[in-house]
């Protein structure tokens, strides 16, 4: 299947806005596309983020996409089962605490 990306669009920001945490939490969580605890599983797995220069900026702080933590996301076990699973690259801003984009692999 071809590739495809997903960005946040202002709907989607004004949402994230409303869901900011306070600097003082203890645990990172990632709103945004895909599930939080899915995306807390693929935390572990980390891109370089150089050859994503060129993507989409945070859309609440404006940090350039090369300085965003990028990771390999794949969709959980039962997701691929049903026939609905994705994998690729998720960009996540760790001041915000939010995904910024996704670009698919595969799906």
């Amino acid at each position: 299947m071809n590739a495809f990306e997903l960005t946040a669009n202002d709907e989607m920001i004004a949402w994230l806005k409303v869901l900011r945490r306070p600097e003082a939490d203890e645990e990172r969580v990632y709103h945004g596309f895909f599930a939080t605890e899915d995306v807390a599983g693929c935390l572990d797995v980390a891109l370089d983020p150089l050859p994503f220069r060129n993507k989409e900026a945070c859309p609440l702080c404006q940090r350039p996409s090369h300085q965003l933590r990028w990771v390999r996301y794949s969709s959980p076990a039962d997701a691929w089962a049903r026939g609905g699973g994705v994998l690729g690259a998720l960009s996540l801003c760790d001041k915000c605490g939010i995904q910024v984009q996704f670009t698919a692999d595969q799906h």
